[in-house]
């Protein structure tokens, strides 16, 4: 290509879907998790808050969220009173950069999507949650810049 010239590759891909995944992670032990969803609404964070509350029972769980309307509402705080040991607490609006879950979606997205081409949708489905299965304690802990 040209300098300065945008290469156009064509390809059979055809995807236009969007991989919904509600994560969480513990920065401090480099533990994290993700669950798949059908779409990111209250429906999808409250499936990702019982996963926490099965992986993490008998102890109290504080979690930090942004502000995601799904984040927020009856529905959540109904939940929360009658899930006592679990606590939200809200990240400032606009502040992507305190909260660590976001820098491993970014370098998931990274890692996952850069120069490779999948052949169906499932296939980058598939090699998203190997890719997270994968990642050790100290990378997590890392990225999450608590080293």
């Amino acid at each position: 290509m040209k300098k300065g010239k945008q290469p156009l590759i064509l390809t059979k891909s055809q995807h236009h879907k969007r991989l919904n995944v509600f994560g969480w992670v513990n920065p401090i032990v480099g533990s994290h998790g993700m669950v798949r969803q059908e779409k990111g609404n209250t429906d999808g964070f409250l499936a990702m808050l019982k996963n926490i509350l099965l992986r993490y029972q008998r102890v109290l769980i504080e979690l930090w969220v942004d502000q995601a309307r799904w984040h927020k509402g009856k529905r959540v705080t109904e939940f929360l009173s009658y899930h006592s040991r679990l606590v939200i607490n809200y990240i400032p609006k606009y502040h992507p950069e305190l909260n660590p879950q976001e820098m491993l979606w970014r370098t998931m997205r990274y890692e996952e999507t850069t120069d490779t081409y999948y052949e169906t949708f499932e296939e980058l489905v598939l090699s998203v949650f190997k890719r997270s299965q994968s990642w050790k304690p100290k990378k997590i802990t890392s990225l999450c810049h608590f080293i």
